[in-house]
Formats: C-alpha cells, structure tokens, sequence
C-alpha cells in the first residue's frame, strides 16, 4: 500500500510494482483455490469467509474495465500484499500452512501489469464491510468518462501488448465466476483429446496392416503438429491450426484407392503379431475364471496375399484357440448372459481343457512362437527363444476388462517387453462411425456385416473381434463424409424432435396437473427421522423391515441405506457387508447377441445385478 492512500481520490492510477488479485476470487478462496481436506476448507471458511465475515477487514479496492467482448462490467481488485496478509493470519490463527494458490497468473487470481499503453488498475475506495464495499462499488466510474492515465477509449486490438491484456482479463474474469465457463472448454479439450486417441488408434491399426503407409514427417508450415496441450491455448486458435494441418497433411500424403484383389502396396509395419484376448467368468462370482479364447494374426502370413472385400480373405489366416478350466466346466453363465462354453465354433478349432495352475504357463505361450499355434514338444524344440521379439498388439473389445482378468489369472501381458500397444475395438468401431458410444460385441459384427455365431463364448469372441479389427480398418478407407452412421443434418433432426417431444410432454402434464379446484384439504407432509440402527460401514447398503448384521465393509438394519440401500429387503452378511439386498424384479435392459440361425441380432433379456457379489432374483418392484 502506497504511503499517500489517505489522499487518493477515486480514479488515481495504481501503482505498477504490485500485484491485483480480483476481490470476488478471493471470497471464494476457500471453494476454488483452497487445496486441503473437506474438514479444513469448511474450517476456514467458517472462521473467516462464511456469513459475509471476509468482508470484515480493511480492503483497498481498485478496478480496471476488460475489453468489452469479456464484459461490460468492471472488475474489482485488491492489491496482492492485503491477500497474503490474509492468509498468514489464517495460518497464524489455525496453525495451518495455507499458501497462495500455484500458478496464481494462470488461473486468473494476481494480475500484473506493466506502463505498455494498456489500461491498468484505478483506485476506487477503502472497504471494511460488505455494506461499505457494495457502497463503494455503486461509485465505479464509467469507461467514457476516465480520462487521466495513459488509457485510450479506442483499445488498439493489433497491438500484441493489447491482446495478452485481454487474456489477463479474461483469466481475471473467470476466476470471479463459477467454473462453468472454464470447466466446459475444459471438458470439450478433453473429448477432443479423447475421439483424437480413438481416431489415430485406428490409423496406426491400418499402418500395421499395410493398408496406409508411415508419413516420414508429419510436419508443415506451422512447425509442429497443433496439440490441445499447449498451456493457455483457446480452443478457436487450436481448431484453426488443425485444420490448416490437416488439409496440409492431406494433400501431402492422399491415400490413393486400394485395390483389395491385389497384395496391400505398403509395408506392414513392424511386423506384428496381433493377439487377442477374451475372458469368461462366471456371472454369480466374477474371480471364478471358466474360459479363456485367444486368437492370432501374424502379419507374415499376409505377405503377398490380397485382403479381399473388407480383408475377409485376411481372416482365415486367423489362428484360435479355447480354453476351458477342468475345475471350473461346471460353471455355466445362464441367469445374467446366456454362455455357451461348448459351442466353440468347428471352423476355429476344438476346445481345450487345462488346469487352473497351468492356465498362466498356457496363456503365456501364446504370446510366443508359434503365438497360438498347437503346443507339442517338436514345435518347441523348433522355435524355442527367438533371436528377435516379434512385436506384439493386443487387442480386445473393452481390454481393460480381461486384461485384469488375465492378471487375476496369474499372467500379467503389460509385462511384456516386445508389447507395441493395446487396440480396443469398442474404440477403433467408435473412430469409424464418429459416434461416442460402441455396444457390444454382437452389435458391432451386426454393423460391420459380420456373422457371429454362440457371443459369449471366449474362443468365438476371440476371433470375432479379430475379425471386426481388421474389417474396421479397411472400412474407415472410406471418407467419413460417407461412413458416419448419420449425417449432421439428421443428427440436428433428431436431437430438435427429441427436445419438442419433450417439451409436448411437460406441457401436457402440466395441463393436467395444474387443475381448477381449491387445493382441497391440508396435507400433512413431514419426513420421519432416519433410524441410527443398522448404520454401518463405509459402503453399507440399507435395511429393511427385518434387522440386518453388517460385515465388513458395510451395514443393514432398518435404517435407509446409502444411495443403493434402504427399501424393504432381507438383512444379511457377507464379505463385503452389503444388508438389505433388493429383491430385483424385471428387466433393466437388453442386448444384442447374434445366436440364431441367421446370424442376425436378437435382443435377449438380460437382468441386470447392481448389487455385484449378489445375483438379483425374482421381479422389480
């Protein structure tokens, strides 16, 4: 604070050898900037800022007008030493160690500013209440009439020195407001980043198999790629400096048609194998494995062979194997998703039994030579260790899911050395067609005009997603103009008959709701108060009408639950101390699996357990 505050009057310029935190970003310190544990920040908040207390101490409020296109309203500032002086009495008063907030200039919290010809704070008054700050704000002079300092009413929007004061005010301004603004370009960056990851997911796919070639560099008149990781980028300045890239790169490297009756014309890169993996377990206890499937494609073996239509010709390369657990044959999905463990497909092969001790030992050689070709010791001897690791894709449809099985298992395949990467092709389909959502297995064969007989059968899912991959690939070829699922038009078509709909709907409702009488009799309405009994642990489910012990990890009783208790149901225990399951009636959803004769999809009831270590049984309520 300058030595002759006391003479200021309204309108003095401020002083440029301090800092500015925005007044309104301070007040919710403890909510937005405010590191610690919830007991801490509701602590702090108490004690210093809740009920209008942070108003209560002496502020020296400046204020400074942003550009128009942020906001036409002024925004109010504090020097940064009355902020620090805050916190460290906070430190001082709760034996705490509250610091400023990291990276303070980015996140819009302290402001400063240079003598470059832009506007800079203005002294407006001395606060100490809210009442005296709202005063004090109601006396803010407007932009036409300052005419001291070195601002200008006509901002000059070329000069550089311009344009990063208008980004500090724009971070000013969003610091004193809710985080919609930034947490929604925030997100959008984020899905960007997210369909990006899918989409070159897909093109290194279709480099692997030859069907598009590695551009040597990836560069053009920018410099280097546009990433969404830039600090400080805008999401308009990113989508015009990917779009200049991408029509660059286009023209650089156009794909010329591929002629599917000829050998693909480019290298298969790397030479990898692929291996898929596909696990079952058992629907009432998820630890329990039943069967594994595992398919190869040893891009070799393409060498010299033509894919055919969608690289159909491809798919009979396709090496599959189907293991069943000895101890485990007994255990047949049926209640929740209709298994077939004994319907492994003839064209793929027979089905093996082995052990639950071998079943790591056996999983792990085919990740090696001859990958899943037959196991015998002449074949061992033959290829034994190879000089050279063969490079290894694993592929899935939602890897995550059985790559955890194969731990659980006793095979870990992140532990490979020669592992290139992962490809799932729930992400790969949702590259190809643009949308956000996959389906399952069943329905993503379906689309891609693949048959797929006895889903859910390890062996069988295996190869089929092996199959879906490839067809994947040679699909995506195709413009996305022309394999989107749905044109833009329709897409905004169909989103503006949903919102009529909806709208119809609540304006039929409430034309039958809203009524012509009096409002006939009082109703007493009052919410009984929760009983204590029954509370139980961390994750407890609710009770029911019938006591309920508790376990580990939970309660019952006749208390309500937490958000999946409560409700009338039996009271009980297990490992994970879950009372009062729900006794689930009917049916929550559907799903595709393509079991018939023809081939095509059925939607097959299928009850849903939200209570996972307990199988739902009778009918919803």
């Amino acid at each position: 604070m300058d030595p002759d505050e006391e003479n200021r009057t309204t309108g003095d310029m401020g002083s440029l050898h301090i800092g500015y935190c925005p007044i309104l970003a301070v007040v919710k310190f403890p909510y937005k900037f405010m590191k610690g544990p919830t007991e801490l920040v509701e602590k702090v908040s108490w004690r210093y800022f809740a009920s209008s207390k942070i108003w209560d101490r002496k502020w020296t409020i400046h204020f400074i007008y942003p550009p128009p296109s942020i906001s036409i309203k002024p925004l109010l500032l504090v020097p940064e030493s009355e902020v620090r002086s805050l916190l460290e009495e906070i430190n001082n008063d709760l034996e705490i160690q509250l610091e400023f907030p990291a990276r303070a200039d980015e996140r819009g919290f302290l402001l400063n500013f240079s003598d470059d010809g832009q506007p800079r704070p203005r002294f407006l008054g001395i606060s100490s209440s809210q009442a005296a700050f709202k005063a004090i704000e109601q006396q803010v002079p407007t932009m036409e009439s300052l005419v001291k300092g070195t601002e200008s009413l006509a901002l000059d929007t070329d000069d550089k020195s311009f344009a990063a004061f208008k980004m500090k005010m724009d971070l000013g301004h969003m610091a004193t407001h809710k985080k919609a603004k930034a947490n929604k370009e925030k997100k959008k960056f984020q899905r960007v980043q997210q369909k990006e990851a899918w989409s070159r997911q897909l093109r290194r796919t279709q480099r692997y198999l030859g069907i598009r070639p590695r551009s040597e560099t990836n560069t053009w008149s920018g410099g280097k790629a546009p990433s969404l990781d830039e600090p400080g980028q805008k999401w308009e300045d990113y989508v015009t400096a990917k779009e200049k890239y991408d029509r660059e790169i286009r023209e650089k490297h156009a794909l010329p048609p591929l002629d599917v009756s000829y050998p693909v014309p480019y290298a298969f890169e790397n030479s990898v194998v692929f291996v898929c993996v596909d696990v079952e377990s058992f629907e009432r206890s998820h630890s329990q494995i039943t069967e594994i499937g595992i398919s190869t494609l040893d891009t070799n073996d393409l060498i010299g062979l033509a894919p055919g239509p969608d690289g159909k010709d491809w798919m009979k390369k396709i090496i599959s194997r189907h293991f069943r657990i000895k101890e485990r044959v007994h255990l047949v999905n049926k209640d929740f998703v209709t298994g077939c463990p004994d319907r492994f497909e003839k064209v793929f092969g027979e089905s093996e039994f082995i052990s639950i001790n071998d079943a790591p030992a056996v999983v792990a050689s085919c990740f090696r030579p001859p990958f899943s070709g037959p196991l015998n010791t002449t074949v061992m001897s033959q290829y034994g260790e190879p000089e050279v690791k063969r490079k290894i894709i694993l592929v899935g449809h939602d890897t995550k899911t059985d790559i955890n099985y194969l731990r659980d298992l006793g095979y870990d395949p992140g532990n490979l050395s020669n592992l290139l990467e992962v490809l799932d092709t729930s992400e790969v389909y949702r590259a190809l067609k643009c949308e956000t959502q996959a389906g399952g297995l069943g329905t993503l064969l379906y689309d891609l005009g693949l048959p797929g007989w006895n889903l859910h059968n390890a062996g069988n899912d295996a190869a089929y997603t092996l199959q879906a991959l490839i067809a994947i690939a040679f699909k995506a070829l195709v413009p996305k103009e022309e394999r989107q699922a749905k044109s833009i038009d329709e897409r905004t078509e169909e989103a503006m008959t949903e919102a009529a709909d909806r709208v119809a709907e609540d304006n039929e409702e409430w034309d039958v709701a809203a009524g012509e009488d009096d409002g006939g009799p009082a109703v007493y309405k009052m919410d009984q108060p929760k009983s204590q009994e029954g509370r139980g642990g961390r994750r407890g489910g609710g009770g029911g009408s019938i006591r309920g012990d508790h376990g580990d990890r939970g309660g019952g009783g006749r208390g309500a639950g937490g958000r999946g208790g409560g409700g009338r149901g039996r009271g009980f225990h297990d490992n994970q101390g879950r009372g009062g399951v729900l006794q689930p009636r009917g049916n929550p959803r559907t799903r595709y699996q393509q079991n018939t004769a023809q081939g095509y999809p059925v939607e097959q009831q299928e009850q849903v357990n939200l209570f996972p270590g307990h199988a739902p049984t009778g009918d919803w309520w």
